[in-house]
């Protein structure tokens, strides 16, 4: 049981219990400068003998683009002035992927992390803006490949959904060396949640767990990497070839991957979310995604190469302001994931008993995913998706520019001393 869904659980029949008596001299939340989460965290622990698993990322208070301010240009563009948008992943790729918009929905693994009914909401999402969808570490799923204008496939350390027939219909390869929240650690489904159609798609015998390793049992270097590229450029004959990372020795790994020649750069920051992982990597490990996207740019400029390999982050993106901030600062697309989930299920959070986690909706082991309505989530996310692309258009008609790819660091101010020195931005006030 997650932290999260702990907390559903006890909080009602024991927290306010325990906040009633009239004896207790501390609350539980204050003792010892413990907060609420560290607390629960122990009696979860406590409870049960195991680590202690947490979804949607890490709860730190990580610094973010909000210390960044865009300058209103003294002459806007003129209302209804077409902006653009596209995005080309892999310039130098036989078949680049072409996006007509900045942002993709990010990998969210059937089975090992939401339901199939949430994977085809969020194809059909996708199409509302014409972007492209993850097929996350479960591999390619073909329902969702049915509908999906552009498919992203991630090769993943178990082999899932990964045959060459399937990998042939990509639109992009992404490797999944590491993920923000997870730092590269394996993890396990235990085959008694597992059902009969998604054993089929893991090719499972009945009674077998599934089984994620910690690594590729043939990349074991950089030269490993370099011959698997190679390889999945033939097998696909030419579409980009991504490896994604977790935001850890950014230089030095930048630097294997544009040894292997890789077509895009996909890194995670440490606000990346997940299902489930342990609480200890994904708030103990990693690189805040502004922090690591400053050093990445910097390091693919020092290497000359930041104009030929596409730079997708991803990891704690709300919303256009933060990928606009983010674009200013370098970045080519992102993958948003969780506030298209929030968008998702939000109209449908009321068919939940009392008591129930929101997750129960969306997880593929969620209680009561027979209440999600695929249709009702695809519509609700799709708008989700078109508010970001037209405010995407009013920003940058505000900054007096028609393109994304003429942002700059100039169109931002710092708010602090601090974000200033991280990112270079100029200060929003002299120092006196």
């Amino acid at each position: 049981m997650s932290l999260v869904r702990y907390l559903y659980s006890r909080l009602a029949d024991v927290l306010l219990e325990k906040l009633g008596d009239m004896k207790m001299v501390k609350l539980p939340t204050f003792v010892d400068n413990y907060s609420f989460l560290k607390f629960m965290g122990i009696a979860e622990r406590a409870k049960n003998g195991k680590p202690l698993h947490e979804p949607l990322g890490s709860t730190l208070n990580f610094k973010d683009f909000q210390e960044l301010m865009f300058v209103p240009n003294l002459f806007p563009l003129l209302d209804g002035t077409p902006i653009d948008k596209k995005v080309i992943i892999g310039k130098n790729a036989k078949k680049p992927m072409e996006l007509p918009v900045p942002f993709m929905i990010a990998a969210m693994a059937y089975g090992a992390s939401v339901s199939k009914k949430v994977k085809l909401a969020m194809a059909h999402a996708s199409l509302a803006v014409g972007t492209a969808t993850n097929s996350g570490e479960s591999g390619f799923l073909q329902d969702e490949r049915d509908i999906a204008k552009l498919y992203v496939v991630q090769y993943n350390r178990a082999g899932w959904g990964n045959s060459p027939e399937e990998l042939k219909k990509a639109d992009m390869i992404e490797i999944k060396m590491g993920q923000g929240a997870s730092a590269g650690d394996g993890f396990k489904i235990n085959h008694e949640i597992i059902d009969e159609e998604f054993r089929r798609h893991l090719k499972l015998k009945k009674g077998e767990d599934a089984i994620m390793p910690a690594r590729f049992p043939d990349i074991n270097n950089e030269k490993d990497l370099k011959d698997k590229v190679d390889e999945l450029r033939e097998l696909t004959d030419g579409v980009p070839i991504a490896v994604k990372i977790a935001a850890g020795n950014i230089e030095e790994d930048i630097d294997k991957l544009l040894y292997a020649g890789v077509d895009a750069i996909v890194i995670d920051g440490a606000q990346g979310e997940t299902a489930g992982s342990p609480e200890i990597t994904i708030n103990n490990f990693g690189i805040p995604t502004l922090y690591a996207l400053v050093r990445a740019v910097e390091h693919l400029e020092k290497k000359g190469v930041k104009d030929d390999v596409s730079l997708i982050m991803t990891g704690g993106f709300r919303d256009a302001a933060d990928m606009l901030k983010a674009i200013a600062l370098g970045a080519d697309a992102f993958y948003i994931g969780y506030p298209v989930d929030i968008a998702a299920v939000f109209s449908q959070l009321n068919r939940l008993p009392p008591g129930s986690s929101p997750a129960d909706l969306y997880l593929y082991d969620g209680k009561h995913t027979q209440l999600f309505d695929v249709k009702e989530a695809a519509d609700c996310a799709g708008n989700f998706l078109k508010a970001l692309a037209e405010e995407i258009d009013i920003a940058m008609r505000c900054l007096g520019k028609a393109s994304i790819h003429d942002l700059c660091k100039d169109d931002l101010v710092a708010l602090t001393q601090e974000m200033s020195q991280i990112t270079g931005v100029k200060l929003a006030y002299p120092i006196h």
